[in-house]
């Protein structure tokens, strides 16, 4: 084994972690709220070094938040053939972005799956089809990973997709979020790409690894909070919001 690089690594993985320690303690001590925007920008020129460039706001204000117990929600395949056979097609003058809202709403709740959590996210329109996306919320704030889409054309939804985790309930402990520039940091030093990185949004979420979640049972799992960062036309990295 190289000893040496072996060093070398630790040594920066302590300086990024004393760093992230250092930025969470300033931008979230009362004392010191004259200096967040200082740190930001510090955090910004830090960033810029390592071809890092933020396209957005930074995310400011102190959060506690707890983890969130989740379950894979199947959908009556039945119900969703019949609502979808049984559609007629809106006219021409009933196609605006309200009227197709109103619509795929109707759909989702004739099919039992309208909730509180169900909200309206974005519409896009690509020639004759229209692509209407719905998200999963929770207090606020969204549950990843989570989405119905639509697919509408000619006044009729031709293709419905979804995917969603039900939230079962909060923990009753809650636990200091770390701000966004820490996450920020946390994302530069797990970087391993070596083109340049514009970071197009972050936003707190809760997150379940998908990759580890069995959709297929019953059995109930937990989500945690963390900041997600969009960058480079869409990619996602989620980095763990709770302070360890």
């Amino acid at each position: 084994m190289d000893w040496t690089k072996a060093k070398s690594i630790l040594i920066v993985a302590l300086i990024v972690t004393n760093l992230v320690l250092i930025i969470t303690y300033i931008l979230q001590n009362n004392d010191f709220r004259n200096d967040r925007k200082e740190m930001e920008d510090v955090t910004i020129r830090l960033l810029a070094e390592k071809n890092i460039f933020v396209k957005t706001e930074i995310p400011e204000g102190k959060h506690r938040m707890p983890k969130l117990t989740v379950q894979y929600d199947k959908v009556n395949e039945d119900v969703i053939r019949e609502q979808l056979s049984a559609q007629k097609a809106l006219p021409d003058s009933k196609q605006t972005d309200e009227d197709l809202i109103s619509l795929t709403s109707d759909f989702l709740e004739k099919c039992g799956l309208l909730t509180e959590n169900v909200t309206f996210e974005s519409i896009e329109r690509t020639g004759k089809d229209v692509r209407l996306t719905y998200k999963n919320y929770i207090n606020g704030i969204a549950i990843e990973d989570s989405y119905a889409v639509f697919t509408i054309s000619d006044g009729k939804i031709i293709d419905f997709e979804r995917y969603w985790l039900n939230p079962v309930k909060t923990n009753s402990i809650e636990k200091e979020v770390i701000p966004a520039a820490a996450a920020l940091i946390k994302f530069m030093s797990e970087n391993t790409e070596e083109e340049k990185i514009n970071v197009e949004d972050i936003s707190l979420v809760y997150w379940l690894n998908s990759e580890t979640f069995n959709a297929e049972s019953p059995v109930t799992d937990t989500a945690f909070p963390a900041w997600k960062i969009t960058y480079n036309n869409g990619k996602l990295r989620y980095i763990p919001a709770w302070e360890q």
